[in-house]
C-alpha cells in the first residue's frame, strides 16, 4: 500500500487535494439545526445571486429564527410577493402605454404574470403538504414567465430591472428549494 502511495505524481494530489476543498465548501450539507444569519449565509451561498439572496431572507424577520425548512418557505413567500409587484409595475407599464406596440407587448407580460400568480399559490399549498417538488415546478413556472417576457424583445428599463430582480430571486428559490430535496 506504501508503495503505491509513493507512485501517485505530486501535482495529482494537489490536484485532488484541491478538488476535495472545493467540493466540500460549495457541497457541504447544511446543518438541520443551524439558523440565523448563519444559516442564511451558508443557504444563499449556495444560489446564483448569494448577496441579494442574503439581502431579500434578511429583510424578513422570521428567517433569523427558521430553520431550513421555514427559509425555503419565506423564499417561496418572497418570489410570490415579488411576482405580485412586478404585475402591478407592469399593469401601471399597460395604462400608461404611448403606443399600439409597447402595450401590446407590456399585455403579453401581464397576461404570463397573471397566469404564474395562481401557480406559485398552489407551490405554497405543495410546499406546505411537504411536496417540495410541485412548489419548485410552481417557482419555475414564475421564472418562465420573466424569461417568455424579457424574450420578446421589448426593452424598458423600468420593465428590464423589475424582470431582472424578479428572475434572480426565483433563480435563487429554486436553488433552496432544491436543497429540500
Amino acid at each position: 500500500m506504501a508503495n503505491q502511495i509513493s507512485n501517485i505524481s505530486p501535482k495529482i494530489l494537489v490536484f485532488i487535494t484541491l478538488i476535495s476543498i472545493v467540493f466540500n465548501n460549495y457541497f457541504q450539507p447544511i446543518d438541520a439545526e443551524e439558523t440565523g444569519k448563519a444559516l442564511i449565509e451558508s443557504t444563499c451561498k449556495k444560489t446564483q445571486y448569494p448577496e441579494e439572496c442574503i439581502s431579500a431572507l434578511e429583510s424578513n424577520p422570521g428567517s433569523f429564527t427558521a430553520n431550513l425548512t421555514g427559509l425555503t418557505r419565506i423564499a417561496v413567500e418572497k418570489s410570490a410577493s415579488k411576482l405580485v409587484e412586478t404585475l402591478h409595475i407592469v399593469e401601471t407599464l399597460v395604462l400608461n402605454a404611448t403606443n399600439y406596440l409597447t402595450w401590446g407587448f407590456l399585455v403579453n407580460c401581464r397576461d404570463t404574470y397573471n397566469i404564474s400568480v395562481p401557480q406559485i399559490q398552489r407551490g405554497l399549498q405543495a410546499f406546505d403538504q411537504l411536496k417540495f417538488d410541485k412548489s419548485y415546478k410552481s417557482v419555475e413556472a414564475v421564472n418562465n414567465a420573466v424569461i417568455g417576457c424579457d424574450r420578446q424583445g421589448w426593452t424598458l428599463p423600468i420593465l428590464t430591472q423589475v424582470n431582472r430582480a424578479l428572475f434572480r430571486l426565483t433563480k435563487d428559490t429554486m436553488m433552496i428549494l432544491h436543497l429540500l430535496f
